[in-house]
């Protein structure tokens, strides 16, 4: 990416519309405003309804356009948005007029890195408006929402100050001498480090609920052939996604299909009856089945027979369900959940099951939840250079250069968290994960 220059993109998905939106952002922005209208004064911060020209001055469409001066703008930048009629025609013709005049386009995820640059968001911002756009309900958009608006951030900005102040102290204290330590210094010290690091952890806590509101949650339905997998899947998700037969080995690929509960994406993943054989498709069909399981969050084990075993899922998060519980007359004694395909019964005790499987909570209105692997890993890393700080405090006194060393260590985690000293290949494949206009 290149900062600077100026650079133009859809900022609406291509395709038929009642309306599209054609961003340009840089220094060049009002002039080729002027350009492309052939109009000398446009007000900022102004819809105004103007004529688009192309290069040999010819009509191209009439369209609302609007101009935000530098700073106040998305990206800092001055900044151009022409909304033209939603046809892919009128919409490329404007864009390359645009670059006849000396705008070029965009690179994915370019008009939200210029904002990081210019200082109008963080890195988890940033990070926020990728999973607001990629989120699959309402929850997880009102919580990426939050993170934009700068919750998190402030969360996390008041334990680096946290931090900042005590590092500040002690490197105060080692400026006179660590023998002339006032008695309550370390008392103090040590309280605030307490309450840091359980706000930590309060943080970090939120990455279990964050990241299947943002990444949702991949349950695998597994067992033996002819159990009632392809069924269960098909009542889960509502509709025939699965071919359902009594011949056994009917299922051979993996089909899939998502379920959204409380706000959380579920993604169902039927596979192939599970056994030995020596039929080369059905073979690889089980060897499919065994791969998804292995990268499965929750699998659901199922079987007809009640002398099912509990076993095989010892590492891993798993349900039991026994199908066709309307024929069992003594189902059997163990922490299985009794269902019936054909009856569509014990669907519900399954569901809540499942919720309270994956410890899905109802959304607090206050919280700001981590969301990315990347967002808690830094938050884990901070908390662990705190943990360690604590250790420090001993009977026999306090070594303040070690405990400030550490101290340093969680700062730079924050730090790295919240982009200001984040190495340039993450930021980039962070950038590179939005969509281009955006």
């Amino acid at each position: 990416m290149i900062s600077g220059d100026t650079i133009v993109a859809a900022a609406t998905p291509l395709g038929f519309s009642g309306v599209a939106v054609i961003r340009v952002s840089g220094p060049k922005s009002f002039s080729l405003a002027e350009k492309v209208t052939r109009k000398k004064k446009t007000k900022n911060r102004r819809a105004s309804l103007a004529t688009i020209y192309n290069k040999e001055n010819k009509k191209i469409d009439s369209a609302i356009v609007t101009l935000f001066a530098s700073p106040a703008s998305y990206t800092g930048e001055d900044t151009l948005e022409i909304s033209s009629h939603g046809n892919p025609a009128l919409v490329d013709a404007i864009i390359s007029t645009l670059c006849f005049f000396g705008a070029r386009l965009a690179e994915p995820g370019e008009f939200t890195y210029r904002a990081f640059l210019n200082g109008k968001i963080d890195l988890i911002q940033a990070e926020a408006v990728a999973s607001l756009i990629k989120s699959k309900s309402i929850e997880s958009v009102k919580e990426q929402q939050k993170i934009i608006d700068g919750q998190l951030s402030t969360d996390i900005n008041k334990m680096r100050l946290t931090l900042i102040n005590l590092v500040s102290s002690f490197e105060h204290q080692l400026d006179i001498s660590e023998e002339d330590l006032n008695p309550s210094f370390e008392t103090i010290a040590k309280r605030s480090l307490s309450k840091l690091y359980k706000d930590i952890r309060k943080v970090s806590n939120t990455f279990v609920m964050g990241k299947m509101l943002n990444l949702g949650v991949r349950i695998v339905i597994t067992g033996p052939p002819n159990v009632g997998k392809s069924s269960l899947l098909n009542i889960l998700c509502g509709q025939k996604k699965a071919i359902v037969s009594a011949k056994p080995g009917t299922t051979r690929d993996v089909i899939s299909a998502e379920l959204i509960l409380d706000g959380v994406p579920l993604m169902f993943f039927d596979t192939a009856g599970i056994r030995e054989t020596v039929e080369p498709v059905e073979k690889e069909g089980v060897s499919r089945a065994l791969e998804q399981k292995e990268k499965a969050d929750l699998i659901i084990s199922v079987s007809d027979k009640p002398e099912f075993l509990l076993d095989g899922q010892a590492q891993q998060l798993s349900l039991f369900v026994l199908n066709k519980a309307d024929l069992h007359r003594n189902p059997p004694d163990k922490p299985i959940i009794h269902i019936s395909c054909k009856n569509k019964t014990g669907i519900s005790a399954l569901l809540l099951e499942i919720k309270n499987k994956l410890r899905i909570k109802p959304l607090s209105s206050d919280a700001a939840l981590l969301s990315t692997p990347r967002q808690q890993r830094a938050v884990k890393l901070c908390g662990e250079h705190v943990a360690r700080s604590l250790a420090l405090f001993k009977p026999s006194g306090i070594e303040l250069e070690i405990l400030s060393l550490e101290l340093r260590g969680g700062i730079e985690a924050l730090d790295v968290l919240l982009g200001k000293t984040t190495p340039e290949d993450i930021i980039n494949n962070i950038f590179k994960s939005l969509c281009v206009g955006k």
